[in-house]
């Protein structure tokens, strides 16, 4: 996709997973029923099974988008309109238009499960561009003299995100500026998908000169590539993935301070601890994973580099002055 979308396209536009779930729901027929993994395989990849069950849970309209005939996968009728309610409302809709149920299970379930969507597999495409945005990685040191580095963090409420940067000075590790931009989201959390969650909001932030940018996510600590590699090579910035968990790699000494992370024998990442919190290091893009390690050390405080803390704290204070 990086040959036929402009870069400023893919940066500003995720796809509206939500609408499209609303739209899967809406073709299963009546006297049907289909599950949250089937319409996340229709995305693309059943890993957005829970996040399918999210935006169910949180539909403004329905029966117009017919949720109650989204069931488990086992067969189960499960709740109505959020965990732990109106399992008896879902039952008795569903009993209304013919589908049979005993103790709370669809009868018959394989010859009325319904999975034959009509929606893009729009996961997918973004898998392949994941892949291709990792082809351009650049792993090592390509920037000239840097005079601030900055947190990158995000917070949530529903479908509002607030984006915070957080910039320091590398003269003297103080704190220069807060940035801070709001931007609506139609992308849920997905495993491996949080670049079309983040990006977004986060690219509104990448305007300072001479910095690297210290992204809340991982960058090549990943299948494909993670935020901080979606960030930097679409923005043309340095980055560098430091996450406060691990996705993907081995920790080849999980009890020391410093300890490095390995794929298929390759090493891929540092991992650095500091009492019970750790930050899981890795290029973004144009840095060497030796720079981006010691940048993470320089500013290691309580176990998380001092501008994701602040970026961290600062989008944390956004939302709750929100609510």
């Amino acid at each position: 996709m990086l040959g036929k979308v402009s870069v400023g396209a893919l940066m500003l536009e995720s796809p509206d997973v939500v609408s499209l779930v609303y739209e899967a729901t809406s073709q299963i027929p009546k006297g049907m029923v289909s599950t949250y993994g089937d319409i996340a395989k229709a995305l693309g990849d059943v890993r957005a099974s829970r996040a399918v069950g999210e935006i169910l849970s949180k539909n403004p309209t329905p029966i117009v988008v017919p949720c109650h005939r989204v069931v488990y996968s086992d067969g189960k009728v499960g709740w109505y309109s959020g965990k732990g309610k109106n399992s008896d409302k879902k039952i008795t809709l569903l009993e209304s238009e013919g589908v049979e149920i005993k103790n709370g299970s669809i009868e018959n379930f394989s010859s009325v499960r319904f999975a034959e969507f009509n929606i893009p597999n729009v996961l997918k495409q973004l898998r392949d561009e994941q892949e291709e945005i990792r082809e351009h990685v650049v792993e090592e040191d390509d920037f000239g003299v840097l005079r601030h580095v900055v947190g990158l963090d995000v917070s949530y409420i529903g479908e509002r995100s607030f984006g915070v940067a957080a910039v320091y000075s590398l003269e003297n590790n103080e704190l220069v500026e807060i940035k801070k931009v709001e931007c609506s989201v139609r992308f849920p959390y997905i495993p491996t998908y949080l670049s079309y969650r983040e990006a977004p909001v986060l690219s509104k932030l990448i305007d300072v000169k001479d910095a690297i940018y210290l992204v809340d996510g991982h960058g090549l600590l990943h299948p494909r590539a993670g935020i901080a590699s979606h960030l930097g090579v679409l923005c043309n910035v340095p980055t560098i993935g430091a996450a406060k968990s691990l996705l993907y790699g081995h920790v080849e000494s999980p009890e020391s301070n410093r300890s490095e992370i390995t794929i298929d024998g390759k090493i891929s990442g540092i991992a650095l601890k500091e009492g019970r919190s750790a930050t899981y290091v890795s290029v973004g893009h144009r840095v060497s994973l030796n720079t981006a390690t010691e940048l993470c050390i320089r500013f290691l405080c309580h176990g998380i580099p001092l501008p994701l803390r602040t970026a961290h704290n600062e989008a944390t204070l956004a939302r709750k002055r929100a609510t």
